[in-house]
């Protein structure tokens, strides 16, 4: 018994400990860099779309999407529902592309709009919440609110 409540009083304290201290999920590093490679990706799909390339775009596009996901998390964490509306908007658009990329007979007309829409979500939130810094260089703005 006694065994059991120096258990008790040694372990408690750590739990309690750990519960104020959050597990960092997705930090802001993380975001920078899932950015820094789902930009080259996004590319990517441009690039091979503008070449008529669909097979490549659509496994360009996958890694982009995928990339993308992750960071709802970020938001979500940060209570930004600007940022998790425009994510959730692009990904469904991702989405429309994947839908259409994946037809016997890919109809160029109908990804162009789809394109544009993904870009304007995109640029809506980096409007936001990235800032320029140096030529070609971006920083996080945290502290932005719409």
């Amino acid at each position: 018994m006694l065994v059991l409540l120096l258990c008790d009083f040694l372990i408690l304290p750590v739990g309690v400990w750990a519960q104020d201290r959050p597990y960092p999920i997705f930090t802001a590093d993380h975001l920078d860099t899932t950015m820094k490679t789902l930009g080259p990706n996004w590319a990517g799909v441009r690039a091979a779309l503008s070449e008529f390339d669909y097979r490549i775009a659509k496994q360009r596009l996958s890694r982009t999407r995928e990339q993308l996901a992750t960071t709802m998390t970020f938001w979500r964490y940060r209570e930004r529902e600007d940022a998790m509306g425009w994510l959730r908007a692009a990904l469904t658009q991702l989405d429309a592309l994947d839908a259409a990329l994946s037809v016997e007979v890919v109809e160029s007309a109908v990804l162009d709009p789809i394109v544009t829409r993904v870009a304007e979500y995109c640029l809506a939130c980096h409007a936001v919440y990235r800032e320029q810094v140096l030529a070609g260089q971006y920083e996080l703005r945290l502290n932005a609110r719409p």
